[in-house]
């Protein structure tokens, strides 16, 4: 039976200012990686809006016009390679409408004749399919970011192969060797990938060594991460990379390395001025504020841990620590801004971060009257939290 699909029609009015907005508007991540592009004429979308994940790979792309959807749709897998894309005039679906699997290999097609379905077709998951480079540029970022950053890579072909999810994927892929935590060794893994066509990586070389696992370590994070495969003569190659794995301990460590450090004479003990100078309950999450009435979680402090999901490798490190966040909260009890002061690194900062960014908070008060406040909010973050 033919359906008639619209697509739905969104008109933004932004009540937050009092003039209209008009130009290319942007949103940030709490990390400070951009979040969406999205052009406005007079608060309506009009024009090109990009959305991004997180690891700065394009989430989905459209075309407005006066608020309407007109011409292609896209959705990306956060690899950066097509999900969904699909042809829109005036808000209704035309042409194809094509759905791809996580490999890249068509998963649907499906043909409208303005907004009536007249086709379906589906095709099954073919795992010997590998996408191409090309297929991987359509939403993929990560060589305009590594280029921003003035990264270097050091590789054997005209482009190098990079990790799919950008070059921060290989640092969460890691898992601290116990014995280099345990006596704090700090330093970098020099080696060789070497990366086939399709983007696998199918052996690594030490050139530079850490010792204590940490060469081991930096070899299974590598060998776990999906790469661009490299390209010669805009075709994909085999081809070897030079990566530098970094081992560095943050102000959290594993509660197993703090109890041996306590309790090993030779090991030198730490001190701490700042922590020893705040006069409060450090494993409870206390707010200080700059109003007569602090901004307070609705539904108490435990709020904001049922926000929190706590990063994989902060529970096999099994990290503790004091995170420190400034939020600046409006009257409406909205977290406007996020500043971290202090953290433990491990992705733990920027998840307390993206917790307290999602509670809605009872606002700060001056003289009766709800205002916008500035609060300091101490989090003690404990992997067993959840």
């Amino acid at each position: 039976m033919n359906s008639k699909i619209f697509c739905f029609v969104f008109y933004f009015l932004c009540t937050a200012f009092v003039y209209s907005q008009n130009g290319i508007i942007k949103s940030y991540y709490p990390t400070g990686s951009l979040k969406s592009e999205i052009s406005y004429v007079n608060n309506v979308y009009d024009g090109n809006a990009y959305f991004y994940f997180p690891n700065g790979n394009l989430q989905s792309e459209r075309n407005y016009s006066r608020g309407i959807l007109n011409g292609f749709v896209r959705e990306f897998y956060e690899n950066g390679l097509l999900k969904e894309e699909y042809y829109t005039r005036e808000g209704i679906i035309d042409r194809n409408l094509k759905r791809y699997h996580t490999n890249g290999g068509l998963a649907q097609l499906i043909v409208f004749e303005k907004g009536i379905q007249i086709e379906n077709k589906i095709f099954d998951f073919d795992p010997l399919y590998f996408a191409s480079p090309e297929e991987y540029a359509v939403g993929n970022r990560q060589q305009e970011l590594i280029s921003k950053k003035k990264q270097v890579l050091i590789c054997d072909v005209d482009i190098c192969p990079i990790p799919v999810s950008g070059m921060q994927i290989i640092q969460e892929n890691l898992v601290y060797p116990e014995h280099a935590l345990l006596y704090g060794l700090e330093g970098t893994v020099l080696l060789i990938a070497n990366v086939n066509e399709v983007g696998d990586v199918i052996s690594t070389e030490v050139i530079k060594k850490l010792g204590l696992g940490c060469d081991e370590a930096a070899q299974d994070a590598v060998k776990k991460t999906k790469f661009i495969p490299g390209q010669t003569n805009n075709r994909a190659v085999f081809s070897r990379v030079t990566i530098a794995v970094e081992f560095k301990i943050f102000n959290g460590i594993s509660s197993e390395a703090q109890n041996v450090r306590n309790n090993k004479s030779e090991l030198p003990k730490k001190t701490n001025l700042e922590d020893s100078a705040i006069k409060r309950d450090t494993k409870l999450i206390s707010i200080e504020c700059d109003s007569e009435e602090c901004p307070y979680p609705i539904g108490g402090m435990k709020s904001i841990n049922d926000n929190l999901n706590i990063p994989s490798i902060a529970k096999r490190l099994k990290l503790k620590g004091e995170i420190i966040i400034e939020a600046l909260i409006d009257n409406f009890g909205n977290v406007q801004n996020t500043v971290i002061k202090k953290g433990i690194g491990y992705g733990c900062d920027d998840a307390v971060e993206s917790a307290i960014m999602r509670t809605k908070f009872n606002p700060g008060r001056k003289m009766g009257k709800e205002i916008n406040s500035i609060a300091t909010i101490y989090f003690p973050f404990n992997y067993e939290s959840q």
